[in-house]
């Protein structure tokens, strides 16, 4: 089981291609400690959530619940959950792939796992990359641009304009629409976006916008499940 390949030059080869999706992470990180420190987080607080949570979309969500004044724990913790689950999913997709290397190495590379990460590195599998070591190579430098950018961004929002006026409100929202152009194959495939993005509507003019996020990723993915199960 651990012997498949993991070295330095495959984790240096990791490094280089995550450095340029690095320097897009830090500008999702800068954004989400501004929009931390105008909640009331400090820059220990900022950097400590960025670091426990690793998910911007979950934390701009979490944090966004926290200044609708709608938020309880269990809002929270489900919202963080259901945006989270996709990693289930990534995991599941790797396992055959980086299990090869064991156990320690194998869940010590998924620390750094993320979106953009998982997508370069199953691109990279099916070019043939072997070396188990390039998805921690890949997530070394983005995890360092996701937290460098949360501190600067804590640290300086007395100094820098608003979110708003540097774009980075729409991160979230572009990131998401990346991911799906993505991993978007046919039509059908939309239909779960579809569904999904009605939903937190209908949701959010109903209920509120804490319910919104997670009754839209129940929602989304439920259909996504029937859709699976009948094409089986």
């Amino acid at each position: 089981m651990s012997h498949a390949p993991f070295t330095f030059a495959g984790f240096r080869r990791g490094a280089r291609d995550g450095v340029p999706l690095a320097l897009s992470i830090f500008a999702y990180g800068l954004g989400f400690g501004l929009v931390a420190a105008q909640a009331g987080f400090g820059v220990t607080k900022a950097v400590a959530t960025s670091a426990a949570i690793y998910s911007g979309s979950a934390q701009l969500a979490a944090v966004n619940l926290l200044q609708t004044g709608e938020a309880t724990l269990l809002a929270l913790f489900a919202a963080i959950l259901v945006i989270n689950a996709r990693y289930l999913l990534f995991g599941a997709a790797l396992q055959p792939w980086l299990w090869a290397a064991g156990p320690v190495r194998s869940y010590g590379s998924l620390l750094l796992l993320g979106d953009a990460n998982w997508l370069l590195t199953m691109r990279r599998i099916s070019e043939g990359e072997e070396d188990r070591a390039y998805l921690a190579g890949t997530g070394t430098p983005i995890a360092l641009g996701w937290l460098s950018g949360t501190a600067l961004g804590a640290a300086a929002v007395s100094i820098l304009p608003r979110p708003e006026a540097l774009g980075l409100d729409l991160m979230l929202a572009c990131f998401a629409a990346a991911m799906m152009a993505a991993m978007t194959r046919r039509r059908a495939d939309l239909v779960p976006v579809v569904v999904g993005a009605g939903a937190a509507l209908i949701i959010a003019r109903v209920i509120g916008p804490a319910a919104a996020v997670i009754g839209a990723g129940l929602a989304g993915g439920a259909v996504a499940a029937a859709m699976h199960r009948r094409a089986e």
